[in-house]
């Protein structure tokens, strides 16, 4: 089943085309990294999606449903969960009453924050908590965690409404080498048990090389490549736009 549909995006500031007619689609179970060089167009494209930027031309169905220019609270309605590159939390709140206010929001039941809480949707954040491998740090104050936990929890939130497709900008930047992989490692899990479509940006090759199903190249706006992982490593174009001869061919 197509979960996102992408079909001939635009958005510009000014003179500077930063989507420019952009098409593509995302099946479910499907993991799709969209890379490219500062300022090809990434972020506006998620932000476009998102809802939080209105396209000047074009389209974006989820599961069929149009959901051009809507605001992200209905793209959220709409099925789709999203992480941030600057992780979004309540600092003050423990890991535990974050997930709780993400459940609370999904079912509509949004203004009671804090110890108001306590007894609402217990059972699911603590299902979630213990998924993304939080259980223990279930009562910690989020300003207490380190960034790697921090990315872990802003998954647990982005699960909190049963997304049928993830947004991922940048989901292990900032992290050492072993969280990365085990960061990515979880998105697979949850790829595997929930048929779940993630579109994600990352910088890091190694990650998307090495989870990716699909990768698609922007550069100034445009598509400029894209299939799966090892059609595009090999691309003339995408060598000299984005990866050089080295990450190309897999050397440090």
């Amino acid at each position: 089943m197509t979960v996102l549909a992408v079909d001939r995006l635009a958005k510009s500031y000014g003179g500077v085309r930063a989507v420019d007619g952009v098409s593509f689609a995302v099946e479910a179970g499907e993991r799709v990294a969209l890379i490219g060089p500062n300022g090809a167009g990434k972020t506006t494209l998620f932000n476009v999606v998102n809802g939080q930027v209105r396209p000047d031309g074009g389209s974006v169905r989820i599961a069929g449903r149009d959901v051009t220019g809507v605001p992200p609270h209905r793209v959220w309605a709409a099925g789709v969960g999203r992480t941030f590159q600057i992780t979004a939390t309540f600092a003050s709140m423990t890991v535990r009453e974050n997930v709780q206010t993400a459940l609370a929001i999904h079912h509509g039941q949004g203004l009671g924050l804090g110890r108001a809480l306590r007894g609402r949707f217990a059972d699911e954040a603590a299902a979630l908590v213990g998924r993304v491998g939080l259980g223990a740090a279930s009562d910690r104050a989020v300003s207490e965690l380190p960034y790697g936990d921090l990315k872990r929890l802003e998954l647990a939130i982005a699960l909190t409404n049963a997304p049928a497709l993830l947004l991922m900008d940048e989901p292990t930047a900032g992290m050492a080498q072993d969280g990365r992989t085990a960061m990515m490692d979880l998105v697979d899990e949850v790829v595997a048990s929930d048929g779940v479509a993630v579109l994600f940006t990352e910088h890091d090759m190694d990650v998307v090389f090495g989870h990716a199903d699909r990768v698609i190249v922007l550069d100034r706006g445009r598509v400029i490549a894209e299939g799966d992982p090892d059609t595009v490593r090999a691309d003339a174009n995408v060598r000299a736009v984005y990866l050089g001869d080295d990450e190309a061919t897999g050397a440090a």
